[in-house]
């Protein structure tokens, strides 16, 4: 019997390189292009077996049963036009999500922040607790073996990106994912390359919220009104809203809440409440403040569904994170090195924020790469006190990235470093380096035990931190 044969064009993407290997798993013949490849997604498909290609090659497409095309793929893209040419069935990346994953019981984390984390870690605890989950995960975790999953199940995990669906279809992906459960972390606008005006994100998760059922239920985060987006969402709902944040910021009967025990590098202990009752105790090796706000976000969610409480529990202390969510790689020569995707200011001080709770004395070394929407003009203000918590900030050469017809001019790295002095403590130094070389051996140079250095930002640094990792741990 032949098998279905599926092909992913813009395959190397986190979340289609998770979907293209779960087909895979699911028996399909599985094709991908890209117009390049790099770790670790290139080795996680390597080892799924998955025959895939560099640039785009119309000659390879023959006559698959489904083109998954990815958002940031050209309608010009030449496998695109022929596959438009062919009258192939063509899929954007959230369709194929909506069809082989969502379930029943759909559980959606949304939010400017922590939607990876929450949805891993809820992933992870529904799978040790033996649920049959399934899942899709923006990014790769440890605890599971891919991050996309199709089970046999009546429960679904999937995070919710704002993002824009396809080229031909400018909905947020999360609209496609028919929520019965619903986490909300933040509505902080971001993405202004897709929402140039605040409304108009705001908007995406107004038609969000009004996808639940009656019987439904919305987690949100507390963060004494300083949210004032996600109060505007959380209006039009008449779903029931829960509540999770620090203890001192709740104070309702049906509300979760999270208290720190003790704190250090190598594990944490907090307490979470339920109704201004003690839930349990809790453990992590993760590190900051707002992990464990994420973590009392997911505990809450399991509570909520029935999940015995001694298996969250132990799913929490066994969590190990996700890829690049403050991962420490180095602390040779007692100079700790942490690699972090916050490609945004909110991101970035949520990041710096955590780091300064954990070594209150250290030096702080930030290594920061915007994402395209926060390098133009309308971004600028978001850049006030978002480094407040570090002592060097500096940026790195940009990457390349399209500009199309009509958008904003963004920021250089030069335009980009100047505006974060302007905008931050004036005992802030910033530096910008034109030359990956110079900036490593200014990291080399210029730091002693004791100092932490961070880098910030989706792109990956070019080498950067594998090379920072190797000089100062040979000098």
């Amino acid at each position: 019997m032949t098998k279905k044969h599926i092909h992913f064009i813009g395959i190397c993407g986190v979340g289609m390189g998770a979907l293209a290997v779960m087909f895979k798993e699911m028996g399909w013949r599985v094709t991908g292009s890209d117009k390049g490849f790099f770790p670790p997604i290139s080795e996680h498909l390597k080892k799924a077996k998955i025959d895939f290609y560099p640039g785009w090659h119309p000659e390879n497409i023959r006559s698959p049963q489904i083109v998954v095309v990815g958002n940031f793929i050209s309608l010009k893209n030449p496998e695109y036009l022929e596959v438009v040419k062919k009258k192939l069935t063509i899929k954007s990346f959230p369709e194929l999500v909506k069809k082989y994953i969502i379930k029943k019981n759909s559980i959606v984390v949304a939010g400017t922040y922590a939607k990876t984390t929450i949805s891993a870690f809820l992933a992870h605890t529904l799978k040790e607790a033996k649920k049959g989950p399934s899942w899709f995960v923006g990014g790769i975790a440890p605890d599971l073996k891919n991050g996309a999953h199709c089970e046999r199940g009546q429960w679904s995990i999937t995070e919710g990106d704002e993002y824009s669906t396809a080229r031909w279809d400018i909905r947020s992906k999360f609209l496609w994912y028919k929520p019965t459960h619903l986490i909300l972390s933040s509505v902080i606008w971001d993405h202004v390359d897709i929402f140039p005006r605040e409304k108009d994100y705001l908007d995406s998760f107004k038609k969000l919220i009004k996808l639940l059922p009656p019987q439904g239920k919305v987690l949100a985060n507390l963060k004494k009104n300083k949210d004032n987006n996600l109060e505007k969402v959380l209006f039009l709902t008449n779903t029931e809203i829960i509540r999770y944040g620090k203890k001192q910021a709740i104070n309702c009967n049906k509300d979760y809440s999270y208290e720190i025990n003790s704190i250090s590098v190598k594990k944490s202990h907090f307490t979470v409440y339920n109704q201004n009752k003690i839930l349990g105790k809790f453990e992590t090796k993760l590190f900051g403040e707002h992990v464990i706000e994420n973590l009392t976000a997911g505990i809450a969610m399991c509570h909520i569904i029935g999940v015995e409480l001694n298996k969250i529990q132990k799913a929490t202390k066994n969590f190990h994170g996700v890829k690049r969510r403050l991962e420490l790689k180095s602390s040779k020569k007692n100079i700790f090195i942490f690699d972090d995707l916050a490609h945004s200011p909110v991101k970035a001080k949520n990041s710096l924020n955590a780091i300064r709770l954990y070594f209150p004395e250290a030096r702080i070394f930030a290594i920061y790469e915007p994402n395209v929407g926060n390098r133009t003009e309308t971004s600028k203000k978001f850049y006030q006190q978002a480094f407040f918590s570090a002592d060097f900030l500096i940026i790195p050469r940009l990457s390349k990235t399209k500009t199309n017809t009509g958008q904003e001019k963004r920021m250089n790295g030069e335009e980009l470093a100047q505006i974060i002095k302007e905008k931050n403590k004036k005992n802030l130094r910033v530096f910008y380096f034109k030359i990956d070389d110079e900036l490593v051996n200014f990291l080399e140079t210029k730091t002693k035990p004791g100092d932490v250095i961070i880098f910030l930002g989706s792109h990956g640094f070019r080498g950067m931190i594998k090379q920072s990792v190797k000089q100062i741990s040979l000098r």
